[in-house]
């Protein structure tokens, strides 16, 4: 399954499938601990022939809601225009962080519209039930939800106890606290997967109300219900379940009092006014004025990208991979963690929309965790911590060394604030720099490691390429900090990486770089030789090079595959990434319509309702491994605004690391 509606604020993430049911449900820390499994509601008949279903079981349409009534929610949308705060600022389509599930009775005579929504502050997840009654009759119904957690990763230990007008589920410190608006009036918790105990779901379904059984402990799960009497034929009724996360009774009561005393829309204008003045920052962009230019769909994924982005990062700059938990990696283990490279072309790309302050979050976490030896190991738990790993000792990658420094050089480039630059020269640019020196062999290029895909040791010319700009970034920033001795020494590093890429990984036979100095696959990864500016995009070498990506790769739905051969989640599926590293190519040397023409590709590949990314696309369409994809949203906003930059024959925003010709 894939994770369509992703809600989060940065200490918490709460994820749907596409049948509108919770998952993932992440506190304190985004991607970590996950206390989801399943929190799912469905309707129960009152009216003979009785009956019950789960919403799960409709047909379900999800979106990010982008327009809202005046009863709902009372702010100031302007529908297809975004809004206008005050008469200031503006986003040209709003873009929420809303989700809206309708779901339809296929029996007919009922329609549910659902609207969620994390509040950005405080750790509280909204959710309005819309019942209306779409038969010719009168309707007497029952509302419920179940909640099915795996507090702490799992079943063991467990207390789920109703406290007068709230249900709280916790275990040590973790608190789940659920309250409601009207208050639920009945109510059940009990054993749940133990011993053929299947849940209280199991009383709703079969009998006629709650057993109101106040307590259960160990494997549990909880039961809710709301009665709606007499719902007449056309009328509409609504429900209000809050979820509070805490780590004592203390702090999730005070919370959800604060909660219950704003009125019922409150939480929801909170977060519309929230999202789209975060968004109102891209008005800032030399290519604002462009972004009209873009079809609808391009600049809606492009939106939505930026709120994705986020949305994956913790509070303490963590930046994980993916929020969905369905994929099992390399037997049970999943995309929540954080690698360096990932996080650090999140950094990348939200520099290049002016979002310096969360780039500089991800700077703090790199200094955390950054290695005493200089580099970074494989990836890391949202906390900091060491996260699994398949590689032997020593574990590198060396790209996730060369990546994170040229990030931080990227900052420099487009924020030009010294006191970011100097907060983190000493604790990532000196020791990751000379760590880098010290990797190189007497050839100049970095010794062998695990490439970027995670799958063969080597020299491989896209991790040689980060190297290259990683050591020629320290360099600007030690000259722009006043130290010209390190000046010297990593900018003479970076040159003899540099020759050597050009030297011994260009094969003058192929007429192309290869993927390592022993193999000569097309590798979509080869971009790294422009990007990293060790040869400018129009060289020969490079065009060759790409042309042979753009003809060897290239799928028959039209996206890029990784490399020839590829097997991961399917045989040549198309990579997001990959397909947009071309498009920026193309945007570099002028083939604007050939750029916009992948970047639309992609667009045209995000879940069809939210927009979000998929990691991979099969020859048939359908997203493959995980939805979504942090990086994959990284590079779309990378290559949007590359094209714009384009477009506008605009000065490069890049840092200038372009090689001269060698």
């Amino acid at each position: 399954m894939t994770r369509p509606l992703i809600l989060g604020n940065g200490r918490i993430l709460i994820c749907e499938d596409e049948r509108g049911t919770v998952r993932d449900v992440y506190f304190p820390h985004v991607g970590l601990e996950n206390h989801g499994h399943s929190v799912r509601a469905g309707i129960c008949d009152l009216d003979p022939p009785r009956r019950s279903s789960w919403f799960e079981g409709w047909s379900p349409v999800q979106r990010y809601q982008s327009s809202f009534r005046a009863d709902l929610l009372r702010g100031s949308p302007i529908p297809g225009k975004g809004r206008r705060p005050d008469g200031e600022g503006f986003v040209h389509d709003i873009v929420s962080s809303i989700g809206e599930t309708i779901f339809r009775d296929p029996r007919g005579g009922m329609e549910v519209a659902v609207l969620d929504a994390v509040h950005p502050s405080l750790n509280a997840f909204s959710r309005i039930f819309e019942v209306k009654n779409v038969s010719g009759e009168e309707r007497n119904l029952r509302l419920f939800s179940n909640q099915n957690y795996r507090i702490l990763e799992n079943k063991i230990g467990e207390t789920a106890v109703v406290d007068r007008d709230v249900l709280i589920h916790y275990k040590r410190d973790r608190y789940i606290l659920h309250g409601s608006r009207p208050n639920f009036d009945q109510f059940a918790t009990g054993t749940a997967e133990w011993r053929g105990l299947e849940g209280t779901w199991k009383e709703i379904l079969e009998g006629e109300r709650l057993s109101g059984n106040p307590v259960a402990h160990g494997s549990v799960d909880s039961t809710l219900a709301w009665t709606i009497s007499g719902l007449l034929s056309g009328e509409s009724r609504q429900v209000q379940l809050w979820t509070i996360f805490g780590k004592s009774y203390q702090e999730v009561i005070s919370l959800h009092r604060q909660i219950g005393r704003g009125e019922g829309d409150s939480l929801y204008r909170t977060t519309l006014n929230f999202w789209n003045s975060f968004l109102e920052r891209t008005s800032i962009l030399p290519e604002a004025a462009l972004m009209d230019s873009l079809p609808e769909r391009v600049r809606v994924i492009f939106y939505r990208s930026l709120i994705a982005t986020v949305a994956h990062m913790d509070i303490n700059g963590s930046a994980i991979a993916s929020c969905d938990s369905d994929i099992r990696q390399f037997g049970a283990d999943v995309y929540s963690y954080c690698w360096p490279r990932d996080a650090a072309w999140a950094s990348i790309a939200l520099d290049r929309a002016r979002y310096h302050h969360l780039s500089c979050e991800v700077f703090g976490f790199f200094a955390k965790t950054i290695t005493d030896r200089g580099y970074f190991l494989h990836k890391y738990t949202p906390a900091g911590d060491f996260g699994s790993t398949w590689h032997p000792v020593p574990m590198i990658q060396i790209d996730e060394t060369g990546l994170p420094l040229y990030a931080l050089y990227f900052n420099w480039l487009v924020a030009r604030n010294v006191w970011t630059a100097g907060r983190y020269f000493g604790s990532i640019a000196a020791p990751a720099a000379h760590w880098l020196l010290r990797s190189l062999d007497d050839s100049g290029l970095p010794r062998a490691s695990f490439d970027l895909w995670e799958e063969r040791k080597g020299v491989f010319t896209y991790s040689a390429s980060t190297v290259y700009a990683g050591l020629r970034g320290a360099a600007e920033l030690a000259l722009a900090l006043g130290n010209d001795r390190l000046f010297e020494a990593w900018s003479a590093g970076a040159e003899r990486v540099r020759a050597a890429i050009v030297d011994r990984l260009y094969d003058d036979r192929l007429g192309r770089f290869r993927r390592s100095g022993e193999d000569g696959t097309v590798d979509s990864s080869l971009f790294g030789v422009w990007w990293f500016g060790v040869l400018p995009p129009n060289d020969p070498r490079v065009a060759r090079t790409m042309e042979a990506v753009e003809r060897e790769l290239l799928r028959p739905g039209g996206g890029v595959a990784r490399y020839e051969g590829d097997e991961y989640g399917g045989r040549m599926n198309s990579w997001i990434i990959s397909t947009l590293w071309l498009a920026q190519w193309h945007s570099a040397v002028g083939s604007l319509d050939r750029a916009l023409e992948l970047i639309g590709w992609c667009a045209d590949r995000a879940h069809p309702t939210t927009g979000l990314l998929p990691e991979q696309v099969a020859d048939d369409g359908s997203p493959r491994s995980v939805l979504p994809l942090m990086w994959s949203h990284a590079a779309f906003i990378l290559a949007v605004l590359e094209y714009l930059e384009a477009l506008g024959k605009k000065g490069a925003l890049r840092p200038p690391l372009d090689g001269a010709e060698i």
